[in-house]
């Protein structure tokens, strides 16, 4: 299993927790809580996709030797 696909299903579970959480946990503050981590999913989404790239960018130079 590559970095990026450890990477990928650390963050897939991380959100599969949280939204569990969200169906169990129906006190307000949890729910705000539960927002405000829900708030960096897209920043996460955007990091993935630059950890592929970055990933793919030094596995070619690693091929131009």
């Amino acid at each position: 299993m590559s970095e990026y696909d450890k990477y990928v299903k650390a963050v897939n579970k991380i959100f599969e927790v949280i939204a569990k959480m969200k169906e169990n946990w129906k006190g307000q503050d949890n729910l705000n809580y539960i927002a405000s981590v829900e708030d960096y999913k897209q920043i996460v989404i955007d990091s993935s996709k630059n950890f592929s790239t970055s990933i793919k960018t030094s596995m070619e130079e690693l091929g131009n030797d």
